[in-house]
C-alpha cells in the first residue's frame, strides 16, 4: 500500500509541536525516528502484496483474510490520539521504543503463526506498535529541531519512509516468488532491531509529564466502537446476513461509539477528542472529506494487488512495484498543490483531487482477466496518484490553520485517526470481494471500483461544507 497520502496527513503533528527549549535538531536523531517511523508504513505495504499467498497458504475464508488487513488498522485508528497523552505522561522516547519493540513481537508472531489466531495477534500487536511509535516519533521529532530547520527535518523523515514502503512490496514481491510469505514479515525483524538500538543510542532523554492527563475511557470506548462496527460490517458482506449475532456487534458498536461522545463532552478540553474542536465547519468538513476519500483510496490499493495476483495471474514482484509511481507522483505534485491553493483558495485543490481520484477509481473498472499493467493498471494507478498529491497536502494544512496554534497537534491527530477509520471500514466492506473465485472476482471488483468512485465524488461535495476563504500556510511553531 501506497503511504504517501498518510505521510502527507502525519507530518502534521510534527510540524504543529512547539520547539523544546535548546532544540537545536541532529543528523543521528533525524536518522533515528526516521527508521522507526519507516516501520509503521511498512507493513500495510508489505501485507497487501501478500494477502492472497497468506489466504492461500493458511486456507482463510474471506473474513480472515479482512480481519488480517483490520487487526492492524483497529488500534492505529483508536489508540493513536491516546498514544500521544501516554509519551507526555511517561516520555515520548520511552514510548517510542516501547512501540519499535511491541512491532519487533507483532512481525516475529506472524512469521512464526502455526494458525489464525496468531497471526491476527501479531497483526494487532504491529498496530498497537505503529499507535505508539506515530505520534511519539513525531512528537519529538517537532521539538528537536527548531522552527526554520522543522519542515525540512519533516521532509527528511517523510522522504524516508517513502523510500521504505515504496521499496518493501518489491522485496516482498521477490520474497513470495522464491518463498515464503512468512519472510516478508520476519524480513522486518532487523529493521525493527536496529532502529530500536539506534533509538536508544541517538534520540535524547526528554522529561515526563506527570500531569499529562491520559484519557483511558476515551480510548477504550473507540477501541470497542470502532472494533465492533467493524466487525458487524464484515460480517455482513460475507454473507451472514442481518442475523442476531451481527445485530448485537452492530449495536454493541454503536454503544461504544455513543460512550465515546458522552466521555468526550464530560472531559471537555481534556478529552483526547475536545468537543470544541469539532465547533469548526472547516474541521468538520476537513475530515469528512478524509474519511471519503481515504475509504476508497484504501479499496484500491488492496484489492488491485489482490487481483493482479489472483485475477490477471501476474508475477507477485509486479504487484509489489505497482505503486512505486504512485509514491513518486504525490511526492512531486504535493508541493504543487499548495501553489495552487495560494492562487486559487483552500477549496479548488481539494474538489479536484476528489474529482480526479474518482476518475482514478473508474479508469480500473477497465482492469479485467487478460490486464496488462502499463495498458490497464498504470492509467488508473497515475489518476489515483495525481487527485491525492493535489488534495492531502492542501487538507493537511487546512486542518492545521484552521484552529488555534496551541490546538493544531490535537486536530492533526484526530484528522489523522479519521484516515485509518476510514480505512477500517473500508476494508470491512470488501469480504463480497475478497471471497468471489474468477471471473466472479473481477465483477465484485468491478462494483467494489464504482463505488469508491461514487465516495470519492461524495468527498467533492464535502469540500463545500469548509469555509470558503484564501489559503494560509501553516507556519511551525517556535
Amino acid at each position: 500500500m501506497s503511504s504517501a497520502p498518510l505521510m502527507l496527513t502525519d507530518r502534521g503533528l510534527a510540524l504543529s509541536e512547539p520547539v523544546a527549549l535548546g532544540a537545536g535538531g541532529s543528523t543521528k536523531t533525524l536518522a533515528a525516528l526516521s527508521l522507526g517511523g519507516s516501520l509503521v508504513f511498512v507493513s500495510s505495504a508489505v501485507v497487501a502484496v501478500a494477502l492472497a499467498a497468506i489466504g492461500r497458504d493458511m486456507h482463510l475464508s474471506p473474513l480472515e483474510l479482512q480481519w488480517v488487513m483490520n487487526a492492524e488498522l483497529l488500534p492505529l485508528a483508536a489508540l493513536t490520539l491516546v498514544a500521544g497523552a501516554v509519551g507526555d505522561r511517561f516520555g515520548r522516547k520511552r514510548i517510542f521504543l516501547g512501540g519499535i519493540a511491541l512491532y519487533g513481537l507483532g512481525a516475529a508472531t506472524i512469521g512464526f503463526a502455526p494458525s489464525f489466531a496468531p497471526l491476527i495477534v501479531g497483526r494487532f500487536l504491529q498496530g498497537s506498535g505503529e499507535a505508539l511509535i506515530l505520534p511519539n516519533g513525531l512528537s519529538v521529532l517537532g521539538r528537536a529541531f527548531p522552527a526554520d530547520k522543522k519542515a525540512g527535518a519533516v521532509g527528511i523523515w517523510s522522504a524516508a519512509a517513502a523510500v521504505a514502503s515504496g521499496g518493501a512490496p518489491a522485496v516482498a514481491g521477490v520474497i513470495l516468488d522464491h518463498g515464503s510469505w512468512r519472510m516478508t514479515f520476519l524480513m522486518l525483524l532487523p529493521a525493527a532491531v536496529g532502529a530500536l538500538a539506534v533509538g536508544t543510542m541517538w534520540i535524547p532523554k526528554d522529561s515526563p509529564t506527570s500531569r499529562a492527563r491520559v484519557d483511558v475511557a476515551g480510548a477504550v470506548f473507540s477501541a470497542v466502537g470502532l472494533g465492533a462496527l467493524g466487525a458487524g460490517l464484515t460480517s455482513l458482506t460475507n454473507g451472514s446476513g442481518l442475523s442476531l449475532g451481527v445485530l448485537l456487534t452492530l449495536v454493541v458498536g454503536l454503544s461504544g461509539l455513543a460512550g465515546l461522545i458522552v466521555s468526550q463532552r464530560r472531559l471537555g478540553d481534556a478529552a483526547m477528542l475536545p468537543p470544541s474542536l469539532l465547533t469548526s465547519r472547516s474541521v468538520i468538513g476537513a475530515n469528512l472529506f478524509t474519511a471519503l476519500l481515504y475509504a476508497p483510496f484504501t479499496v484500491v490499493l488492496t484489492l488491485i494487488p489482490f487481483v493482479m495476483i489472483r485475477g490477471a495471474h501476474l508475477p507477485t514482484l509486479a504487484a509489489g512495484l505497482a505503486f512505486i509511481p504512485m509514491q513518486v507522483l504525490i511526492t512531486v505534485v504535493s508541493p504543487l498543490a499548495g501553489m495552487l491553493c495560494r492562487q486559487f483558495g483552500r477549496r479548488l485543490p481539494l474538489f479536484s483531487g476528489g474529482a480526479v481520484a474518482a476518475l482514478g477509481c473508474a479508469m480500473a473498472l477497465r482492469i479485467g482477466p487478460n490486464a496488462t499493467y502499463w495498458a490497464d493498471i498504470f492509467p488508473a494507478i497515475v489518476l489515483l496518484a495525481l487527485g491525492m498529491g493535489l488534495a492531502i497536502a492542501p487538507l493537511t494544512t487546512l486542518v492545521l490553520t484552521s484552529v488555534e496554534p496551541e490546538r493544531a497537534g490535537t486536530a492533526s491527530g484526530v484528522n489523522s485517526a479519521v484516515s485509518r477509520a476510514g480505512s477500517l471500514f473500508a476494508i470491512a466492506l470488501l469480504g463480497g470481494v475478497l471471497q468471489q473465485g474468477c471471473p466472479e472476482l473481477f465483477s465484485g471488483f468491478h462494483m467494489a471500483m464504482a463505488v469508491a468512485a461514487v465516495a470519492c465524488v461524495l468527498a467533492t461535495l464535502a469540500v463545500f461544507t469548509i469555509e470558503p476563504g484564501p489559503h494560509v500556510d501553516f507556519i511551525p511553531r517556535d
